[in-house]
């Protein structure tokens, strides 16, 4: 075989192993080192891929119903990407997600905080107990979940005293309206008004609708805090409708104290419990 051949034959084989390899830290290593200073590794919208190629795609993955992380030859970049945005101050934020339609496991609130905790164990003595912190979300449902694995992480480095939750919070799949303890009122913030205005604006033109999902900490009993949560979409609910929205385009759910995000050990994770989740069904 001439030496030109061989050098194409090698490239080729190269050029397959990069795009493969490229192809499967895509998604969770580079939110870790490109927009925000690589202090961030945001999670993105499950895939569509299955069986071997998600496996392949993702250095972290779950199955259904299971709180176990698996990882892949991957992951091994993806911690050192992680543990690169340590500093001297600041915490690493670890959130798992989860669906809605899987159980909850003993001991845990919901299947995100253990995903969460099992994602935390993968970085052993890395990472000391007080430069962490855990947090749950949860997922859009989608086709195939329950038979093929899937991405469901997320890692933020923050500054403790820097990090106040935000009124008006925007993810990548909802918006996020917090409310004072026991509170149906908004907490006061021009952001939130304006944000229901333009929202409302765009469904009197796009006739889209909007699920508003109530939720609360776990002060109270379970029945007191799910028509609390209610109450509190309602008052979102009006807000659009006063503003040109129409009430069939707005379902109201309430989850009480059943999905928290953060832990309700402290005041700042009850803080962001206290929620109302805005979430866009644009028109198929």
């Amino acid at each position: 075989m001439s030496l030109p051949l061989r050098l194409l034959i090698a490239f080729v084989v190269w050029l397959l192993y990069f795009l493969l390899t490229y192809n499967g830290c895509r998604d969770e290593l580079c939110y870790a080192c490109g927009e925000k200073g690589g202090t961030t590794t945001e999670a993105v919208s499950p895939a569509p891929d299955t069986g071997a190629a998600a496996i392949a795609n993702y250095p972290v993955y779950f199955k259904w119903s299971d709180p176990k992380a698996y990882t892949n030859e991957n992951f091994d970049s993806l911690r050192q990407v992680v543990l690169a945005g340590m500093k001297d101050n600041n915490i690493l934020e670890i959130t798992g997600m989860y669906f809605e339609g899987e159980p909850k496991p003993e001991d845990f609130a919901n299947l995100g905080f253990a995903r969460a905790e099992q994602i935390r164990a993968l970085f052993g003595n890395a990472l000391v107990d007080d430069r962490v912190r855990i947090r749950a979300r949860t997922m859009d449902d989608r086709e195939g979940v329950q038979e093929h694995p899937f991405s469901a992480s997320a890692f933020e480095w923050i500054v403790p005293e820097e990090k106040v939750a935000e009124t008006v919070e925007e993810l990548d799949d909802r918006i996020i309206i917090r409310f004072p303890f026991g509170s149906t009122e908004k907490e006061y913030d021009p952001k939130v008004d304006e944000y229901l205005e333009k929202l409302a604006e765009r469904m009197k033109k796009t006739g889209e609708k909007v699920t508003l999902t109530g939720h609360t900490d776990n002060v109270g009993e379970d029945e007191a805090n799910i028509r609390l949560g209610m109450e509190r979409t309602r008052a979102i609910k009006s807000f659009l409708v006063r503003n040109g929205a129409d009430p069939d385009q707005i379902e109201t759910v309430s989850k009480g104290e059943g999905q928290p995000v953060a832990s309700n050990e402290t005041e700042e994770g009850r803080h962001e419990n206290r929620r109302v989740e805005v979430r866009l069904i644009k028109k198929q």
